[in-house]
């Protein structure tokens, strides 16, 4: 009897492990502090949504390549622009960059890997900072 439960109990487990993986989730936090993870050629949470104001970044690097992370801001045509102030430095595998702070007015903006071709390799994201 015991059997024939677990294939219903592990697939019940799977399906409750990938229900939060859509393109589509959007991770929103109240908390001044945002974790990032990055890997090959993704960032965790890939959309995200934050209140305005100042908001204290804090990434880290699980792959097994280098990896950064900037925040662009979008322009009109649907270009992007990068400041200087907000990318954290480039991480080792491993490693955790040095938290930074942005203080950041509502619009969308993009979460990105800058090294090579990371990006159009699927390491980008959205930040949406809303009321």
């Amino acid at each position: 009897m015991l059997r024939s439960t677990l294939p219903i109990a592990a697939l019940a487990a799977l399906a409750f492990a990938f229900a939060g993986c859509g393109e589509g989730e959007v991770f929103r936090t109240e908390r001044p502090i945002l974790k990032i993870t990055l890997d090959e050629y993704r960032i965790v949470p890939q959309n995200v949504s934050i209140r305005p104001g100042r908001t204290k970044l804090v990434v880290r690097n699980s792959g097994r390549l280098t990896h950064n992370l900037a925040i662009q801001d979008e322009l009109p045509g649907g270009r992007f622009v990068e400041q200087p102030d907000r990318r954290v430095a480039t991480m080792q595998p491993g490693q955790t960059a040095e938290p930074i702070k942005v203080d950041l007015t509502p619009g969308s903006y993009r979460l990105v890997c800058t090294i090579a071709n990371h990006d159009d390799l699927g390491q980008f994201g959205t930040l949406e900072v809303k009321r």
